[in-house]
């Protein structure tokens, strides 16, 4: 993907998104735990729920790895910085 060139206003926007909400659109499984939610994906070793979302944030519990939105895509979809910058906006 060619370098698109950002300000930090869009960068703060796409790193702000509400992730629950921007994951059901996409059309993943979420489940309600209190006032988070936990994302439920399936893959070759089975089903899983280790990765909470509260609000724009992250955590894998399973991984011990977390944090905005923008590095939830880079992480979960393996996407580079600037195709999550633009899926988030």
């Amino acid at each position: 993907m060619p370098y698109i060139p950002f300000t930090d206003e869009q960068k703060v926007i796409a790193n702000s998104v509400d992730l629950a909400e921007f994951l059901r659109m996409r059309g993943e499984k979420l489940e309600r735990v209190g006032r988070e939610h936990k994302l439920i994906y399936y893959d070759s070793s089975g089903k899983h729920d280790s990765i909470t979302l509260c609000g724009s944030t992250w955590f894998d519990h399973k991984n011990q790895v977390g944090g905005g939105a923008i590095k939830f895509m880079q992480e979960f979809y393996d996407m580079d910085f600037q195709t999550a910058v633009q899926e988030l906006l």
